[in-house]
């Protein structure tokens, strides 16, 4: 017997529809039960970088964990960004009366509050174990932009580049160039970034995904980014600007940074990313997610 799950897509980092990240939620009644291999399916089918699964409860509470499932195309990941930011968007514009609504992920709970962007905004504390490795060298990186040259890269063709991982097993190379044009000359890369060049540079801490986080800091403090998974490009990606908001508050010092990042401009789907990192005693000990979100399509998955 075939049956109807409900889903909605929200543009995320956006507050205008078919702008920023889109994100599907599925909305899973207690009546039905899918298996991995049906929520995999369903992800595929939509074929973003995201989709959720809301498991439905009989009424949103503060006090009530609202667990979800955050799939890919190809696997099921235990937290990303711009899934927790538009679900707990999509919750808490069900809940009015609440301030606050806590997502249950494989990553633990995480509660999601109202930003101070807007009133489409949210805010989550993001779950860290946040780490500065050496700073790498891997030429390949730069000899695979035929189009940017010596003086586009802050550290020159030659020169290592940063790298951080929010928690171990995601990891990105942060690549700071010198201008906004040189990241508008970026192209995507041919082959995903090779896991053994991390791997052998950072052991056990560079097992899982490794992606290229490519920067620049405006004169206005705001910083321009690109996210390279291999050929794909991401218009917003909420573990990576976490990432690189950690490495730039520890290199502020310490205190409490706000770090506003515009991503997906050259997709024709600028996102905008607000982090907020905490650096006591040298340390990286919170950082917060915010953006906003839209609603823009609603609609039924037939399984």
């Amino acid at each position: 017997m075939s049956r109807q799950l409900a889903f909605t897509k929200l543009d995320v980092f956006t507050n205008t529809p078919f702008i920023g990240n889109p994100l599907a939620i599925v909305h899973v009644p207690s009546t039905i039960q899918l298996t991995q291999n049906e929520k995999q399916l369903i992800a595929r089918e939509f074929n973003l970088s995201e989709t959720v699964f809301h498991h439905q409860q009989s009424e949103i509470a503060s006090d009530s964990p609202v667990t979800i499932d955050i799939f890919t195309t190809t696997e099921e990941l235990p937290f990303a960004g711009h899934p927790t930011i538009g679900s707990g968007f999509y919750l808490l514009s069900r809940a009015p009366q609440l301030q606050m609504v806590t997502l249950r992920t494989k990553a633990g709970d995480i509660p999601v509050i109202r930003g101070t962007s807007g009133p489409s905004s949210v805010r989550l504390q993001v779950p860290i174990d946040f780490k500065v490795h050496a700073p790498l060298n891997i030429a390949s990186v730069k000899q695979l932009q035929p189009r940017l040259g010596e003086k586009d890269f802050v550290n020159g063709t030659g020169g290592a580049e940063a790298c951080a991982s929010i928690v171990k097993g995601m990891t990105f190379l942060l690549l700071a160039l010198t201008s906004e044009d040189a990241l508008a000359r970026l192209q995507p890369y041919p082959i995903r970034l090779v896991i053994p060049d991390i791997t052998e540079k950072l052991g056990a801490w560079g097992v899982g995904f490794a992606g290229i986080y490519v920067f620049h800091e405006r004169p206005d403090g705001t910083v321009r980014t690109r996210m390279f998974d291999g050929p794909i490009e991401d218009p917003a990606t909420g573990s990576a600007a976490s990432t690189l908001g950690g490495y730039l508050g520890l290199q502020r010092g310490n205190g409490v940074h706000t770090i506003d990042i515009e991503q997906g401009i050259e997709m024709g789907r600028r996102s905008e990313i607000r982090v907020v990192v905490t650096v006591s005693e040298g340390v990286v000990e919170k950082i917060e997610l915010e953006g906003s979100a839209v609603s823009v399509m609603q609609g039924t998955v037939n399984i």
